[in-house]
């Protein structure tokens, strides 16, 4: 740990509770001034490892946002790190398997109808009874743009063609360096998936779907697959990252092998996810 921050966190930690803060792993749901401000914080702490997670394909960069957010693939990437961690891997370990899988995962939601946050007491939005919102944010955000909702079929088509054709993705990412104290940046890329590829499907509620159109969902996205030669090895169907009452869905695609494959079947008893012994 940086000696500066050693010497201050000293004034009111004791040494084991320093060792406890900097063997923490910390998730946070968003980074946006709330999110981001407490990851600076926290990396200031003595955390030492930090995962940023940006799987929605829809926007780059807008005015709620800079650079991709972070969705459903949160899910996937949570049980398959602990998984490792079971298994003894490393704190550090775990964190490149972590950034690793990040990179990827690929999302994209839709809403026909908004969620409604405590605090504001009205819909994020307003749509008309013939219109979704594509693209949109696990907190109501908006998308790509407003498009005019004809089918399911349909939907699931141009969200799963715009999954396919946003996939290439490159940024520059901040990591904390521990030992030295301060921060470090770094380019890091997501390719497109392609024929021949691997995944583990999800079709998340994001609040009010109907469990059994969640399946029409997944029936549709698996024809799509088939017909791009990308193999669905496993797959996960509910309510996993939901936006309050949001009436809608998203996809997540992630990229696997034979060894994430092994994590993802590890025995896990959440109230989420429950299987193995």
């Amino acid at each position: 740990m940086h000696t500066a921050l050693h010497t201050g966190l000293a004034r009111y930690l004791s040494p084991e509770q320093i060792n406890t803060l900097h063997a923490a792993r910390v998730g946070i749901a968003g980074a946006g001034g709330l999110g981001s401000n407490a990851a600076l914080m926290l990396a200031r702490s003595g955390i030492g490892n930090l995962l940023v997670v940006d799987d929605d394909v829809a926007v780059k960069d807008s005015l709620y946002t800079a650079g991709r957010r972070g969705v459903a693939n949160t899910v996937l990437i949570e049980k398959l790190v602990g998984a490792a961690a079971e298994r003894g891997d490393s704190l550090e370990a775990c964190a490149a398997l972590g950034r690793k899988l990040n990179n990827q995962g690929h999302s994209i939601g839709i809403a026909i109808g908004a969620c409604t946050v405590p605090a504001a007491g009205q819909p994020s939005f307003t749509l008309q009874d013939n219109e979704m919102e594509f693209g949109v944010g696990i907190h109501g955000e908006p998308g790509i743009d407003r498009r005019t909702f004809t089918s399911l079929d349909q939907t699931v088509d141009e969200m799963f063609d715009t999954l396919l054709e946003n996939g290439n993705y490159s940024r520059t990412l901040r990591h904390w360096d521990n030992v030295q104290g301060a921060w470090h940046e770094g380019k890091e890329s997501k390719r497109a998936l392609q024929s021949g590829d691997r995944v583990i499907a999800l079709v998340n509620n994001l609040g009010a779907t109907p469990l059994s159109e969640l399946f029409g969902v997944y029936n549709r996205l698996e024809s799509r697959c088939q017909d791009a030669g990308i193999v669905i090895e496993r797959n996960l169907i509910g309510s996993y990252c939901t936006s309050l009452d949001m009436t809608g869905f998203s996809i997540t695609l992630l990229q696997v092998d034979d060894e994430t494959l092994n994590l993802w079947d590890a025995p896990v008893h959440t109230p989420a996810l429950n299987w193995g012994k």
